[in-house]
């Protein structure tokens, strides 16, 4: 039998782990760079000994070039499926995926996928519930917008960019010309240059995160938590704690629907999704997305809790679709084996990291899960002001909630220079 093969646009982030899951079912990878050079925020986690190949434009090409260069090299290779790995290579995925004719999302709703602006004009058009907006380059015409809309505070933000890069929460003038200036004109992380910054209406409730995986428009829910933030100065806020919810609950359904209608109207049809969503007064709103797996997770504690986790998943509908579909259909709503916390550590100190000590503590603890996206020995840990700056995130899972949260608090009272070694970054 002929070995399987499948691609994989930048396979950073979490997307890395998906040749190993591939290999499971004996599908080979290979691996497609959107760009000449990994973005740096990405770098860590490439690995290209995990490919069977890694294809790679030329510098100097454009984006249509580099489509077309990528259709060359895979006409002569016999892959089934193509994805994306992380959020730089929605777009490519989308383009190669219908020019070969394999599963795909197509590229009609493609940039709406990664600018935030296109994605809510996309839901609006669907009759969708979506977030009020402004795209602009000038502090002044947010300022006149946040008037005009009788807005107290609004939300500025990057259109397009990752780890919540340059959120600023926003209600004076002052606030909105630093944020302005902040984004404009800036290379963010992903290696794209802000040429505006997204203006939006400050949703206040409960935020969430939803991940799905579809199979020939057919959705289904893989799991539902909650996501709390905290306000840090000089930034806007950043996640503190994230709470899994059993598939039967309530505000689980009210999601799904929410996400479901919203995937439709985004024309997204195979593969995963990742939401963030608040519930308001209003209901459910679309506040931030992406047309791939969530970022940053661990497979090993979301299995525990939940019998699967979104890698997983995402494996088996490419794999053997026709199993996934009918197993999903079967299952009904997720269930959830444990309760489990995903607690992200903030730091107000900064620091050259020498090691771990305060690792061996956090592993006693009975809950302890894993511990992840740890500041690697050697580097700067700095104080938190955003996803990219969380100095590492730690998954706790118990049946007994009760020593969940005592856990919990035993965890979140530790200081940063408890569970970091660090040396001042003008010692040598």
């Amino acid at each position: 039998m002929n070995k399987r093969h499948c691609a994989i646009v930048d396979a950073y982030s979490t997307g890395s782990y998906l040749p190993e899951e591939f290999s499971r079912y004996g599908i080979g990878t290979v691996h497609l760079m959107s760009a000449a050079e990994v973005p740096p925020v990405f770098c860590s986690h490439f690995d290209a000994t995990l490919y069977d190949e890694v294809i790679r434009p030329n510098e100097r090409m454009t984006e249509e070039e580099v489509v077309e260069y990528h259709l060359e090299a895979l006409r002569c290779r016999e892959v089934e499926f193509i994805i994306a790995g992380c959020e730089t290579g929605v777009e490519l995925a989308d383009s190669l995926s219908e020019r070969l004719g394999l599963p795909s999302n197509g590229t009609t709703r493609s940039a709406a996928r990664r600018d935030k602006s296109r994605l809510s004009e996309a839901l609006s058009s669907a009759g969708v519930r979506s977030i009020k907006q402004v795209v602009s380059n000038c502090a002044e015409e947010f300022t006149s917008w946040m008037r005009q809309s009788s807005f107290d505070e609004i939300v500025i933000k990057p259109l397009n960019s990752t780890g919540t890069e340059d959120v600023f929460f926003c209600s004076t003038d002052a606030d909105v010309q630093r944020a302005t200036s902040a984004i404009v004109g800036k290379t963010n992380r992903v290696g794209a240059l802000n040429r505006f910054a997204l203006g939006q209406e400050k949703i206040r409730g409960q935020q969430y995160t939803v991940n799905a995986v579809s199979v020939d428009g057919e959705t289904f829910i893989t799991e539902v938590w909650t996501y709390d933030t905290v306000p840090i100065k000089g930034a806007a806020s950043v996640c503190s704690l994230e709470r899994l919810f059993d598939g039967k609950d309530p505000v689980v359904e009210q999601l799904s629907d929410y996400l479901i209608r919203s995937l439709q109207a985004l024309e997204i049809v195979n593969g995963p999704a990742h939401a963030e969503i608040i519930v308001d007064h209003a209901g459910p709103v679309l506040v931030d997305f992406g047309a791939r797996l969530q970022g940053t997770m661990s497979r090993k504690a979301r299995t525990m809790a939940l019998g699967h986790n979104h890698m997983t998943l995402t494996a088996w509908r490419y794999a053997d679709p026709a199993g996934f579909l009918a197993y999903m259909r079967q299952r009904g709503p997720y269930s959830r084996r444990a309760h489990a916390l995903c607690v992200s550590l903030i730091s107000d100190v900064g620091g050259l990291v020498g090691g771990y000590p305060g690792l061996e503590t956090i592993r006693k603890l009975p809950s302890f899960a894993d511990a992840i996206a740890f500041v690697p020995v050697g580097q700067n840990l700095v104080p938190t002001t955003d996803l990219a700056s969380t100095p590492g995130i730690v998954y706790l899972v118990n049946n007994d909630l009760t020593q969940l949260e005592s856990d919990y608090l035993k965890l979140r009272a530790m200081r940063m220079d408890q569970v970091f070694d660090l040396a001042s970054l003008g010692q040598t």
